[in-house]
């Protein structure tokens, strides 16, 4: 290889590396002048063929810093909730709650990613920009979220798409959306009722 092509495709590498760059710290600013986001969604899964497997409604809330509320509500309830130290997930038809330590377990669900500017958290991850939407990587192939593709209308997150390890989607629309408004801390604490079977996993860790 000539010297003439090995200054090019570092120029090339130089050009990628910057893009990168500038695409995460446009999208850490869009996601931080997200003091809260509250919208009701739609979602569909689909497998690789592109067939529908499930189908659900419900309400995302998020608040700065590293607070997020998901909670279906259709076509049954559960609720996964990150309070910054752990994640509880709890299905209602089943009664039962399992909760993970946040740190270890980061890389089970985006929402952590819609809520932090950690260098650490995103030093796992590539960001790249088409105008308004962002296509973010898992660097670790192992990573239950492979990739995340964030899609804005203005200020507003209006799309979500995730793919999991296992190649299914999760589309999700937003609507109803409603930015900066209070939200209490309340809304991202979790009582389990009476009788829920607990799986804790914090302690295994």
């Amino acid at each position: 290889m000539s010297f003439s092509s090995v200054a090019a495709q570092s120029a090339a590498n130089k050009t990628v590396n910057v893009a990168t760059n500038s695409a995460e710290q446009t999208l850490q600013q869009k996601l931080k002048q997200i003091k809260t986001f509250s919208a009701q969604f739609t979602q569909q899964v689909y497998d690789q063929q592109q067939q529908v497997l499930q189908q659900a409604e419900g309400e995302l809330n998020l608040k700065q810093p590293e607070l997020f509320r998901f909670a279906t509500t259709t076509p049954e309830e559960n609720l996964f909730i990150g309070d910054g130290q752990s994640l509880w997930f709890y299905s209602a038809p089943l009664e039962q709650l399992t909760i993970y330590d946040a740190a270890a377990e980061v890389n089970r669900t985006p929402f952590v990613l819609l809520t932090s500017n950690d260098p650490s958290l995103w030093a796992n991850f590539t960001v790249k920009q088409q105008q308004q939407q962002f296509t973010i990587t898992a660097k670790d192939s192992s990573s239950q979220v492979t990739e995340l593709t964030l899609r804005f209308a203005g200020d507003a997150l209006s799309e979500m798409q995730v793919m999991d390890i296992n190649q299914q989607l999760s589309v999700f629309k937003f609507i109803a959306v409603q930015l900066n408004v209070p939200l209490a801390d309340g809304l991202f604490h979790f009582t389990p009722p009476e009788f829920t079977e607990i799986d804790d996993q914090r302690s295994r860790n």
